[in-house]
């Protein structure tokens, strides 16, 4: 009944592995009657397999697997008990013990690298601080001079005193003593004598003023540190971002969205300005001549579910 099996054969072993996801290497096997290179379970359920696609009679070859194995399966079995008889190996103890070895030379040798790093760290902070304490002290120190000069053509009688701040650290601060109110007055009366007159510091510009440069229909963003500035126009949804510390100029007839990366800002619009001072993100909506704060919620609504 060998032949049935080589039936295969003329099917085509490729064909057979596709139908019956059988390996080819295990039907060449099975063809062969190589019975000692075949699984006894496996190999009895290929059988059934090829028997039901292919609608053969195994029972010859099946006789010929069974008597393989009933005259193998005594020296299978002695080989079974050699395996149980084995001694123990203790080669899986020294692993574990080189195992533990190596992690205990990382784990001193990341403790070393530790310390040595903490110290180089203390080490340069305290390097920085030195420098900055002497900077600060070599600062104050120049400008004394420019301060004792000023405050003299004022009237004006300006000592030093050096403020301890703390046990390694020291300041300089000019501290007023005394005005001379008639070298004062003298100053302010004397208009036509340009070498007594002292020009003023630039004062910073007042909310007045920064009303009155804003247009018709726009807004003006002031940042009081430098700021991430975002607007998405909402009629095509083009975006434009920048990053600095000068005035933005919003343009109030577009209809658009805008974010701030912080909150540090004055907003000069509608006739006022209003000052902000937050942490996070400051979101606005502009829509019909009207710029208006709107939450994060409403902002990734308008976006279309985006958050920038």
């Amino acid at each position: 009944m060998d032949k049935d099996i080589k039936v295969l054969e003329k099917i085509g072993l490729q064909e057979v592995c596709k139908r019956t996801h059988i390996e080819v290497k295990q039907l060449e096997y099975m063809i062969n009657n190589q019975y000692d290179k075949l699984n006894k379970i496996n190999t009895l359920g290929f059988v059934k397999i090829i028997s039901r696609e292919y609608k053969l009679d195994l029972t010859d070859w099946l006789e010929g697997f069974y008597d393989y194995w009933s005259e193998h399966s005594v020296e299978e079995d002695s080989h079974k008990d050699k395996i149980f008889i084995r001694a123990k190996s203790d080669r899986a103890s020294k692993k574990g013990a080189w195992l533990f070895l190596f992690i205990f030379l990382v784990a001193g040798l990341f403790g070393v690298i530790s310390i040595f790093k903490g110290e180089i760290n203390i080490d340069l902070m305290a390097l920085l601080d030195k420098a900055k304490i002497e900077t600060n002290q070599t600062s104050a120190f120049q400008s004394a001079p420019v301060v004792q000069e000023a405050a003299t053509s004022l009237g004006v009688k300006v000592e030093e005193r050096v403020v301890e701040t703390n046990s390694s650290n020291s300041t300089v601060e000019a501290v007023v003593v005394s005005i001379d109110e008639n070298l004062t007055r003298k100053a302010e009366g004397n208009d036509s004598n340009a070498s007594s007159t002292i020009p003023l510091p630039m004062l910073p510009e007042s909310n007045t003023t920064l009303i009155n440069t804003v247009s018709q229909n726009s807004a003006i963003i002031m940042p009081t540190k430098r700021i991430w500035i975002g607007r998405v126009n909402l009629d095509t949804f083009s975006r434009q971002e920048s990053t600095n510390d000068q005035n933005m100029t919003i343009d109030l007839t577009k209809h658009q969205i805008i974010k701030t990366g912080n909150g540090f800002f004055k907003l000069s619009y509608d006739g006022s300005v209003e000052d902000f001072s937050e942490q996070g993100s400051t979101r606005f909506l502009v829509e019909n001549g009207v710029m208006k704060k709107i939450s994060e919620e409403k902002f990734i609504e308008l976006n279309r579910g985006k958050n920038w």
